[in-house]
């Protein structure tokens, strides 16, 4: 028997233009309503090769230091696919001028499936009597962030209830401690400067862990041009560099690429990862 041990959760290169997908607390941080889509295609080349399209959803309830929000993502590896359904809702407490606290809660289910079909085994399984297995369970994921003029810092625990995974009563989930959806902790800190006139800088670092796994770090950094220009990079560590690109027209509609260039072992046959994004604001007492 083999085991093995990885994040469950999507990864996205492009996470700092959609930070509220990682943590409920930005929920309506920004005094727009903001509508976005994300598709990432992970390890080009290789056979069944993770695809994650994430739809997202968030803005500020009028005359109230609160936000909602909602998300959608179907992540894909080969036989196994994991979908799921969230509502969000976040406060903002003020605590200075230019500085707030956040806290928010995503709520949702998750539909987990395997297609037995597109698997092949080394030796015939008796026990397997369904073309497909699959199991519905509640999730949710806390966050907290705290935002002030320059700087900002932030965390996230997502799959709380660390449900197991029941997909049938054979030999696939025997072992209730290690097929569950384990707890994933996210945490960002970063800053944003005025360079020069019309240039603004902002950076990132992210960590990540989830159980049994090491560590994973993430170090971002961006360049935008006149609030419509943007360009950057980032470093992951075990797994890429990532190079991405966008642009922002009037402030309301925003188009994203990313290039993840491979330096990990899949590097031998994978061509890297493509990410894109579209995101469009909108103010919801405008006319327009």
């Amino acid at each position: 028997m083999v085991q093995g041990f990885a994040q469950q959760t999507p990864l996205y290169s492009l996470y700092m233009f959609n930070e509220f997908a990682y943590n409920p607390a930005l929920a309506g941080s920004k005094d727009y309503y903001e509508a976005q889509v994300n598709n990432r295609y992970q390890f080009v080349g290789i056979e069944n090769a993770p695809v994650t399209a994430t739809i997202t959803l968030n803005g500020r309830l009028q005359a109230h230091p609160m936000g909602w929000g909602g998300m959608i993502y179907n992540d894909s590896q080969g036989a196994f696919t994991k979908f799921g359904v969230y509502g969000a809702y976040a406060y903002h407490l003020k605590l200075g001028r230019y500085s707030k606290l956040s806290m928010g809660l995503n709520v949702g289910v998750i539909k987990y499936s395997i297609d037995m079909t597109k698997i092949k085994f080394l030796e015939e399984e008796q026990n397997l009597n369904e073309s497909m297995y699959r199991s519905i369970r509640p999730d949710a994921t806390f966050g907290l962030y705290y935002d002030a003029r320059h700087y900002f810092v932030g965390a996230s625990l997502d799959q709380l209830f660390n449900n197991q995974i029941d997909i049938s009563a054979d030999t696939i989930a025997t072992d209730n401690t290690l097929n569950r959806f384990k707890s994933h902790l996210n945490i960002m800190a970063g800053c944003n400067y005025n360079l020069a006139k019309n240039v603004d800088f902002r950076a990132s670092v992210v960590a990540r862990k989830v159980y049994a796994a090491p560590w994973q770090f993430e170090v971002s950094a961006r360049v935008m041009y006149y609030n419509t220009i943007w360009a950057g990079a980032s470093f992951r560590t075990q797994d890429a560099v990532a190079l991405f690109a966008g642009y922002t027209y009037r402030k309301m509609i925003s188009f994203g690429y990313s290039y993840d260039i491979t330096y990990s072992k899949l590097k031998a046959g994978s061509r890297g990862a493509h990410e894109i994004f579209l995101s469009v604001a909108f103010d919801s007492k405008s006319k327009k």
